[in-house]
């Protein structure tokens, strides 16, 4: 359905329940009850209803895009992790906002790109293959053997959306980043916490 023009956007004052919308915030990441400005219904070549809403959050007073109640921006997923190095930070943070951005693919990549940064940041040679940095951090003890399955999960997951048409899940997205931002913590933040500890 083409678009119809101003006259077929919905406003909202706030006094009726169509006024107002609980999602997650992408600006200040509460949970609230945004006030809908205005709202658009259309259906697209199946025949499917899709809603839009213009959103403000009242706690921060952002704009958001609510398109069939997914929120943009959507919010970072995956925990803040402390201490991590300067490059291996900044591709983490990448990760967890291609994930606001519902770049489920973008994730998978970076999460194993991730792995290579690791390695080389523990003395791995830079320009070796993905094995022998996979080899290296197991060498090296940074990955013990319960924790092959999942950092091999990092790995597969990571060559299925480098190769594979299909897009990955949301859900097997998530489980690669948690899996990656726990290697991280073991392998950075935990030292970090208790050199600061320690120190005190």
């Amino acid at each position: 359905m083409a678009f119809k023009g101003h006259h077929s956007i919905s406003r909202h004052d706030g006094s009726t329940q169509e006024g107002w919308v609980n999602y997650i915030c992408g600006h200040c990441y509460n949970r609230v009850s945004g006030a809908v400005v205005a709202s658009y219904a259309w259906q697209d070549q199946l025949r499917n209803t899709i809603k839009n809403q213009w959103v403000l959050c009242p706690g921060c007073a952002k704009g958001s895009v609510l398109i069939d109640g997914k929120a943009i921006p959507g919010t970072a997923f995956g925990p803040s992790i402390q201490g991590l190095p300067s490059e291996v930070k900044a591709a983490y943070e990448e990760v967890r906002n291609c994930m606001k951005a519902n770049a489920f693919t973008a994730s998978e990549l970076l999460c194993r790109k991730i792995l290579m940064h690791i390695a080389v940041e523990k003395s791995a040679p830079e320009g070796k293959s993905f094995v022998f940095y996979l080899d290296h951090l197991e060498k090296s003890g940074y990955v013990t053997p319960p924790m092959k399955g999942w950092v091999n999960a990092i790995r597969a997951n990571g060559n299925e959306s480098t190769h594979a048409i299909a897009a990955p899940s949301k859900e097997r997205a998530e489980s690669t980043v948690m899996f990656t931002a726990e290697l991280l913590r073991l392998t950075y933040e935990m030292e970090h916490l208790a050199g600061k500890f320690t120190a005190q």
